[in-house]
């Protein structure tokens, strides 16, 4: 039986020696010794620039007392050894890319390289090598960091430190992977590799002193292993495939220190033991742990572990500060349940308190209806507990003193405590919100009119008769027209009777004009009216409505004012009609109900109307009801003001009355028509500002600043 108790990964077989050879036709032969066949089949990567070679040998550890071993065979320079993350990796250095092949027999892996091709030259000598399998690079070609994307989906960052003894530092911070290469300066830069499709995101090289630092952000869904060949640092994050991904969702967090377990047949107790010596805690065995267990775990949380082991042989845990208790699972509920009858067997025996609490901000009745629904008590002034509650115990009671808002609790001393912890808790003041508003509306109007009207009143002889000609029928009215008639001077100085509607031209204005132009033309027996009217009228108005209303968080305020419109109706009755007198309520109202959020913000379902009687408008002296109103839920910052909805509205209305074929005539078409235009704008705003009012400063809300802001 082996123990081994270690932070790190332990391995089961060694890699004991690499022997090499060249076949007849010219193939590199390269052979890794392991102590036992390897668990699992070997995998294998390619680099092209520079070429390289990587063979990983799973759960295998490197015995061989050196990291480099140099061969000089083919295109195989040398093999570089690196431990890490379950295996070891072999990376092959080669002078040029060449085919390879790997192959298992029993301990033995054997790494076959084809020999070496005939290069073409330029001709300055240079070889030109053939184009590589990997992606294009992130950084332009001779730069001494390339990233490339494997097979897999691996992404691998290559860096060239200068030389194979530089120090370096590579650690994990979050979803960065942070390199640290004091001796060692790169070119610095920040580059994109999202397109490479790899769990690496962006690399960022800084400078540091003489050295450098590379950061490699990556997406949370990679595992990283580095390793170095040569001069060459290679960091490689590989995905984490997706059932892995699923299989972690959902599982208990373990965050102790990680060990190694690789045990056969041994027993439970020094097990436990063990594993208390390791994390310093004191574990405490009951006698009925017995038995044994087989187990390898390797780099493992040691709560992890406890916890397996305990799942495996049925045993369960409690712990108290530093020291945990293990005992079969039956053991500890039984344990359990007695020490829940003891409890509630000392309740029982426990002597009974009255204590009166005064309650300050909430409603006493309120609290108690909270207390007994969590204590599952029975009745409205208190009684048994039909189960077990969290504040008051089976034997409690809790009564309500309106008068003097005070609470009347008798129980155990252990449930007054919690009674009263949780009164302390919600027995808070509350905070309140002023809500103010305004309804503000603004009007312009304004009104011309132009009218003119003519007539032309005329008499004269004719065979004996007077003749008499004017806008309409001769009538008695108020006006007499001397009019003489030459050739029958017995007919002079006669009157006639006109009336004020005698126009040829009636185009007059509506209602009396604010200006008048007349002119009347007298001849010997013709009389010719003129007159021009003209008026003009310009209105502005703004209406501001400021209701203002305080209420507490959570709870509707209504404040409104206005008046009682009466209008009659009618009833049928007995085959008549009987007129009542009813009212119709015009308001200005606000009606919100504010909700304060933890950052202060207000959230407000608000209604505000405002209404008004047109008596402009009205029918029979009834006039009807103007409504402005908007309803709606809002979210704003305290002590800010915003606009809850507006309307506007523009009418221009020109309106023309002529006479036909007369009225269309160009400049005398005016002494034909009348001209009416009126314009007219409205404009409705509402704002709300909801303001929090704290208990200290409740006293700057007075009513100074309810009525002047």
């Amino acid at each position: 039986m082996a123990a081994a108790l270690a932070p790190c990964l332990a391995l089961a077989g060694d890699l004991t020696g690499i022997t090499y050879d060249r076949s007849s036709d010219g193939k590199v032969m390269v052979n890794f010794d392991l102590s036992e066949p390897l668990a699992g089949d070997p995998g294998s990567f390619k680099i092209d620039n520079p070429a390289r070679v990587a063979i990983d040998l799973p759960e295998v550890t490197n015995k061989t007392g050196s990291r480099q071993t140099s061969i000089g065979l083919g295109a195989v320079e040398s093999v570089m050894l690196a431990e890490a993350n379950g295996k070891t990796r072999a990376v092959f250095n080669l002078d040029q890319s060449v085919p390879y092949a790997i192959s298992q027999n029993g301990d033995m892996v054997t790494v076959t390289f084809d020999p070496i091709r005939q290069a073409t030259t330029t001709e300055s000598g240079l070889a030109v090598s053939s184009p590589g399998e990997s992606a294009a690079t992130a950084m332009d070609a001779g730069q001494p960091i390339d990233f490339r994307r494997s097979a897999d989906g691996a992404g691998r960052l290559l860096l060239d430190i200068g030389s194979s003894q530089a120090p370096m530092d590579i650690r994990r911070q979050g979803s960065r992977i942070v390199v640290q290469l004091p001796g060692t300066r790169l070119e610095q830069g920040q580059y994109n590799v999202n397109d490479f499709a790899t769990p690496v995101e962006n690399i960022t090289v800084r400078r540091e002193g003489n050295g450098s630092r590379v950061t490699l952000k990556t997406n949370d869904a990679g595992e990283h292993l580095a390793y170095q060949t040569g001069n060459r640092l290679v960091v490689e994050v590989q995905p984490i495939p997706e059932e892995d991904k699923r299989t972690s969702l959902g599982k208990k967090e373990y965050t102790g220190e990680r060990l190694t377990l690789k045990f056969q047949d041994i027993q439970v107790r020094p097990l436990l033991q063990l594993i208390a010596d390791f994390t310093g805690n004191n574990i405490v065995v009951s006698d009925s742990v017995q038995g044994s267990i087989s187990l390898r775990l390797e780099n493992v949380p040691w709560d992890q572990a406890l916890d397996l082991i305990m799942t495996t042989k049925g045993l369960s845990a409690r712990q108290n500060g530093n020291v945990i208790y293990v005992a079969p699972t039956a053991e500890i509920a039984k344990r359990d349940s007695a020490e829940l009858a003891a409890r509630e067997q000392a309740q029982q025996l426990a002597p009974l308190i009255t204590d009166i609490v005064q309650i300050n901000y909430a409603k006493a009745a309120d609290i108690a209806t909270l207390v007994r629904q969590s204590s599952g008590l029975s009745g409205k002034q208190g009684g048994e507990a039909k189960s077990d509650g969290n504040f008051l115990s089976r034997r409690g009671s809790i009564t309500v003193d309106a008068r003097t808002n005070t609470l009347i609790v008798t129980d155990t001393a252990d449930a007054l405590d919690r009674v009263r912890g949780l009164i302390t808790q919600i027995d808070k003041p509350v905070k309140q919100v002023l809500v103010e508003t305004r309804i503000v509306i603004a009007t312009d109007n304004f009104s011309r009119e132009l009218g003119v009207r003519w007539g032309v009143q005329a008499g004269f002889d004719r065979g004996g008769q007077r003749v008499g000609l004017g806008g309409a029928s001769p009538s008695p009215g108020t006006q007499n027209l001397p009019i003489r008639t030459p050739g029958n001077p017995a007919l002079n100085d006669q009157t006639y009777a006109t009336s004020a509607s005698d126009w040829m031209v009636n185009t007059p204005i509506a209602g009396d004009p604010t200006g008048s132009l007349g002119l009347a033309i007298l001849g010997s027996n013709v009389l010719l009216n003129l007159e021009l009217q003209a008026m003009q009228s310009e209105g502005t108005g703004k209406i501001v409505s400021n209701p203002k209303v305080i209420t507490t968080n959570g709870h509707k305020a209504v404040i409104s004012q206005g008046v009682e419109i009466p209008y009659q109706s009618q009833t049928a009755s007995g085959g008549g009609a009987i007129a009542n007198i009813e009212f119709k309520e015009a308001l200005l109202k606000t009606e919100v109900t504010p909700q304060i959020t933890p950052n202060d913000n207000v959230i407000m379902d608000i209604l505000v109307m405002k209404e008004e009687p047109d008596y402009t408008r009205a029918i029979n002296g009834e006039p009807p009801i103007n409504t402005r109103e908007v309803q709606t839920k809002v979210q704003v910052q305290n002590g800010q003001t915003v606009v809850l909805g507006g309307i506007y509205e523009f009418e221009n209305v020109t309106q023309i009355e002529k006479v036909p074929f007369f009225g269309d005539l160009p400049g005398l078409g005016n002494l034909f028509k009348n001209r009416i235009s009126d314009d007219s704008r409205f404009e409705l705003l509402i704002f709300v500002t909801p303001k929090i009012v704290d208990r200290d400063n409740l006293a700057n809300f007075n009513r100074g600043t309810l009525i002047n802001n």
